[in-house]
């Protein structure tokens, strides 16, 4: 398996950051080049479906990468400040594995926390060709947090 993590700290509440980290049509505010669909009749909780696809259209043509996801873990923040935690089933075909986002309370504000687990189309034997793609990865990962996180200090403005 392969390994991203990227975490930001927010000037939002904890209960804000986790609204729109599980907002998944949202997602396309703060992932660059992402269209988020939910496929549930439900939005929120275990067992949504989301389709997510990062990449480039070119009239029919689309270039990059498709993402379904299924919701397989699902802890929301607590008044008392306990974490909040969503936990991601990645069924491919772009790759398969395990995604979780954690919303932490701090003084201030939040810390969302991203940690990716996966396998690439080929699974464990085009594992190491991938290998060198991880700081790239990672970057944009931490770029979208970032984002993530001026959009919600916008939106305290």
């Amino acid at each position: 398996m392969l390994l991203v993590t990227a975490s930001v700290r927010a000037d939002a509440t904890a209960a804000a950051a986790w609204r729109a980290v599980i907002d998944w049509p949202g997602q396309a505010r703060w992932i660059p080049l992402t269209m988020v669909r939910v496929r549930t009749g439900h939005a929120t909780g275990l067992g949504v479906r989301v389709e997510a696809f990062s990449g480039l259209r070119v009239g029919p043509l689309r270039f990059g990468l498709l993402d379904r996801f299924v919701v397989a873990g699902w802890r929301e923040p607590d008044a008392d400040g306990g974490p909040g935690e969503v936990e991601v089933l990645h069924l491919g075909p772009g790759f398969t594995g395990v995604g979780t986002i954690q919303v932490l309370s701090v003084p201030g504000g939040s810390i969302i926390a991203v940690t990716e687990s996966f396998l690439p189309p080929g699974g464990a034997v085009v594992a190491p060709l991938v290998r060198p793609l991880l700081p790239l990865l990672r970057a944009g990962l931490s770029f979208s947090l970032r984002r993530l996180a001026r959009l919600l200090s916008r939106e305290l403005a």
